[in-house]
């Protein structure tokens, strides 16, 4: 099968951003220069297969606003839509992006997070960007991992990060923003037959607290 491409060069090391192995050192995106904090992990073994094994129109999806002690019962609830029984990978997930959701929320306090849960199998986000957030989290639970670059860098300078692994990145909106170089887009995959599970948590402004018209109030069953 086809893979998407996934290439680096040595510039990457000059990406401004701080890679750590714990989920304790993590959560240090504000007091730091970095435009990005990257946690290198992989999941659990059980967990990667389990996912890699539903087919493509069982991965759940779902856009939300919702208070940030909400985000796994959230996914429960978008994984018993799509008809799937419970399973302890399920468990893991569910309670890995809660914890992921109270690392964003403590990054300022916020009381509302968007949650959006993707199921991607074409070249959607292709283009490389900034967005414009004041951060955004990025898991990808299944396929390859969002792909990163920075201006001023040559154009082969590409980095995939692995499954699993979430990144923690600024956007425009972060206080004294200006400088931001790191870029990232969703890696091609479109006609390689492959597909991913992504999760994206941000915080939500005050002025931004009834989302767009894709955001739906998440209600506990």
């Amino acid at each position: 099968m086809a893979q998407p491409a996934q290439f680096c060069t040595d510039q990457c090391d000059a990406f401004p951003v701080l890679r750590v192995s714990s989920a304790e050192t993590f959560q240090s995106l504000s007091s730091l220069e970095s435009d990005a904090v990257l946690w290198q992990r992989a999941l659990p073994d059980a967990v990667q297969d389990w996912l890699d094994a539903l087919p493509i129109d069982e991965l759940p999806t779902g856009r939300y606003l919702l208070q940030p002690s909400e985000v796994a019962a959230c996914l429960e609830q978008c994984f018993e839509a799509q008809g799937l029984s419970a399973h302890p990978a399920q468990s893991w997930l569910c309670n890995d992006a809660q914890r992921l959701a109270d690392i964003v929320a403590n990054l300022h306090g916020a009381s509302t997070l968007r949650l959006r849960l993707e199921a991607v199998h074409d070249n959607a986000c292709r283009k490389f960007h900034i967005d414009h957030v004041v951060a955004r989290l990025i898991c990808t639970y299944r396929g390859p991992g969002t792909q990163l670059s920075a201006t001023g860098q040559e154009a082969d300078a590409i980095e995939t990060i692995g499954t699993g692994a979430p990144i923690l990145l600024k956007g425009k909106l972060w206080p004294q923003s200006t400088g931001i170089e790191l870029q990232h887009r969703s890696p091609p995959i479109e006609e390689t037959g492959l597909s991913r599970l992504v999760l994206v948590l941000e915080p939500v402004r005050n002025d931004d607290e009834f989302g767009t018209s894709c955001d739906q109030r998440f209600i506990a069953n």
